[in-house]
């Protein structure tokens, strides 16, 4: 078995670490600081109560998605997290919108995160770390093997497990504190694969920059009647009265080779989109992500993929391939892995936040 397949064999049955660099983390502060959040992100930050944390979208004015943010809230405060692609983007975003009494602080360059996943997690942390966060979207101020964190239990839009957030100065210590619990550093590739398994969606990779929510299917990220307007409202409740032309969609190959992430798409002879993340996964054989008309999306219709003179058959499968309880609608047996296997071949551009 390749390296690949027995890391993410250690995340998907026992726990596993993922370092994620170059993440922005924003602070908020102020009277004003709710206020604030609920007139850039999509959530109510008035449904979060302190101790909790929610993921969100940042909107565009055209409802185009700019980047999915968590939103931590804390009794004094709230942090932002966006990914490490648009931290740049995200920071002039936010800083653009600032109104009233809020105080604004980047602070990617001085926490460090490290993400742990897998069925174990909870059961190897919980003897060093005090106390645990206990259910999902909870948030704790906690200490670590030494190591002053605080930490938020993974919500169940994605595999179980708890993000660790130190000092970038303990971040070393942090790390050794989870090889002592038994809880391994894997690759990118690996992270990436339990992503893709989780049918998680980012911005640049699945997420074409036109996409607004509902063609991306996060509608549920969207809190409406919140009583503060956000940019990109007015487009989107357009977009939804119209419908969506297209939808982000799962999909499954036939046989044993994966295809290119580029290759084009096609239903029923029609080129319709490109293959936006595909991958081989030991789980539930080769699966990824495009785009198709919303009156091709029901599961089971039938796909094609062509790259140069090759061709790939396939259909469309529900995301996410994988529940917590289970597999997903694209099971299959447990596939033998071969050095030559193509591991994730999207989304290498940036560590995610997700799952």
């Amino acid at each position: 078995m390749n390296r690949l397949f027995e890391e993410h064999r250690v995340l998907v049955s026992g726990a596993g670490s993922y370092v994620a660099d170059g993440l922005g983390q924003f602070e908020v502060t102020g009277v004003d600081a709710h206020a604030y959040i609920n007139r850039v992100a999509t959530l109510d930050v008035s449904l979060l109560p302190p101790g909790r944390f929610a993921h969100a979208l940042i909107l565009r004015d055209d409802a185009g998605i700019l980047d999915r943010v968590t939103v931590y809230r804390f009794p004094d405060r709230i942090m932002l997290l966006v990914d490490a692609q648009f931290r740049e983007a995200a920071w002039e975003y936010i800083v653009a919108r600032k109104r009233g009494n809020v105080r604004l602080r980047d602070i990617s360059d001085d926490v460090g995160l490290i993400t742990v996943r897998g069925p174990a997690a909870a059961a190897r942390l919980g003897p060093l770390m005090s106390p645990l966060p206990s259910d999902p979207g909870d948030l704790v101020t906690a200490r670590f093997a030494g190591v002053d964190v605080f930490a938020g239990r993974a919500t169940l839009d994605g595999p179980d497990g708890i993000d660790l957030f130190c000092r970038r100065r303990d971040r070393d210590s942090l790390e050794g504190g989870l090889k002592h619990a038994g809880v391994y550093a894997v690759i990118r590739e690996a992270w990436e694969l339990l992503r893709l398994e989780w049918g998680v969606a980012r911005v640049g990779i699945e997420i074409d920059s036109d996409d607004t929510p509902v063609e991306a299917g996060l509608e549920q990220l969207v809190a409406e009647g919140k009583g503060a307007p956000f940019p990109g409202e007015t487009a989107l409740a357009s977009r939804r009265r119209t419908g969506a032309i297209r939808r982000l969609v799962g999909f499954r190959v036939h046989g044993d080779e994966v295809p290119p992430v580029g290759a084009r798409v096609s239903v029923s002879g029609l080129l319709i989109d490109r293959i936006r993340s595909v991958g081989r996964s030991p789980r539930v054989g080769i699966i990824g992500m495009t785009a198709l008309p919303t009156s091709a999306g029901a599961p089971g219709t039938p796909l094609r993929f062509e790259a140069g003179a090759q061709s790939w058959l396939g259909e469309v499968v529900r995301r996410p391939f994988v529940t917590r309880a289970g597999m997903g609608a694209g099971d299959t047996t447990e596939m033998p892995t071969t050095a030559g296997d193509a591991a994730v071949a999207s989304a290498t551009q940036r560590p995610p936040a997700e799952p």
